[in-house]
């Protein structure tokens, strides 16, 4: 049971850290290049709203708070072994 703790623990650490990195990837892969960011704006919904800021300001957040949760998360249950 404790090494299934440890696995579940280390996966959660794992994708929080991602989640953490990612509003750095997505804003890169956004505004990157022009012409990207333009048949990203074009496409359909959700995606047409990554043009505004609060819409982006909102998806950064939830990113980084999701990520922190999760990494706060794996840290209480890491601390049970």
């Amino acid at each position: 049971m404790e090494k299934a703790i440890h696995i579940i623990s280390d996966f959660m650490r794992g994708v929080g850290t991602l989640f953490l990195v990612s509003p750095i990837a997505l804003n890169w892969f956004i505004h990157g290049d022009y012409d990207r960011y333009i048949w990203i704006i074009k496409g359909p919904e959700p995606f047409n709203r990554f043009g505004g800021g609060p819409f982006q300001l909102y998806l950064y957040i939830s990113l980084i708070a999701c990520g922190a949760i999760l990494v706060a998360l794996s840290g209480k249950l890491g601390k049970g072994r």
